[in-house]
């Protein structure tokens, strides 16, 4: 089990860096910087673009996700799971069935925002943090979705033992990023401990990431419920939890102290859950 969530994790870096398009077993359908249409009569399962429109005529089982683009649904299309656009628009011809959710992030709901953020005042070193600022939420947000599309069940698993064990999984973030740096010099002593120095250092940053992503679906889920909106997919949870963070992150001194506190949240539940292969550490 272990060795194929590594694999899994191994694999979307790969999806992330590469410049071409690739599919993966059963026939998800992901392809960088081209269209992609599932013409009547196909039948995917996943099907992300980035960069690129995605049309659907026929019948998707899974997702289908346009990053950069928008999403066509036919008369004649069937999307098993949710639907998301980010920088464009979903269309929907009449009979289409979409059994998830549809979620929109484009210039009609975001500009309002960004225009309050960025406001006329700001100058110099403020333009260049906020667009760095928005530069790295845009690829946090891509990375949340190929996470939770792949490996949803290590989010839940990661996200439940935050919520049940808070200060177990704070002490044990705390411990880890507090060894990181020792560990490291103390594994160059050795010729062996060198070559794995880069790996110390990658599942260090893999379990933040992947941790960060999981509390962010924890907030989300918990602005849902304060919205009287309890049940919802943990792609939404996700998306409106990591946008949550976004905006806090501008406050002055709150918002860099929340994130290092998500960070530490995120990577105690990734090491106390071995990276949410592990269910028995939820039980609080």
């Amino acid at each position: 089990m272990i060795r194929k969530r590594i694999f899994l994790l191994l694999l979307m870096m790969f999806i992330l860096l590469s410049p071409v398009a690739a599919a993966a077993e059963g026939r998800n359908i992901i392809r960088f910087g081209d269209d992609v249409t599932v013409e009547e009569g196909m039948k995917v399962n996943h099907v992300i673009a980035v960069g690129g429109q995605v049309t659907v005529y026929g019948v998707a089982d899974g997702n289908v996700v346009s990053v950069g683009d928008s999403v066509v649904l036919a008369s004649s299309a069937i999307v098993g799971g949710n639907v998301i656009s980010i920088g464009g628009v979903i269309a929907r011809g009449g009979g289409s069935e979409v059994y998830g959710s549809l979620t929109e992030v484009n210039s009609s709901n975001f500009s309002e925002i960004l225009a309050t953020v960025l406001n006329s005042d700001w100058n110099g070193w403020s333009w260049l943090f906020a667009i760095v600022s928005i530069i790295l939420y845009l690829g946090m947000l891509i990375l949340a979705i190929l996470v939770v599309l792949f490996i949803p069940k290590p989010i839940r698993v990661i996200s439940d033992s935050v919520a049940k064990n808070p200060y177990k999984t704070g002490f044990w973030g705390l411990l880890g990023l507090i060894l990181v740096v020792p560990l490291a010099l103390l594994l160059t002593v050795s010729v062996i401990g060198v070559v794995l120095v880069p790996l110390e250092i990658s599942i260090a940053v893999a379990g933040a990431l992947i941790g960060f992503i999981a509390v962010s679906r924890l907030i989300g889920h918990r602005i849902f419920v304060v919205l009287k909106k309890p049940e919802q997919t943990y792609m939404r949870e996700t998306i409106w939890g990591l946008t949550f963070l976004w905006f806090v992150g501008w406050i002055p001194y709150l918002g860099w102290m929340l994130k290092v506190f998500v960070i530490l949240l995120g990577l105690g539940g990734a090491l106390l859950t071995r990276f949410g292969t592990y269910e028995k550490e939820i039980a609080p």
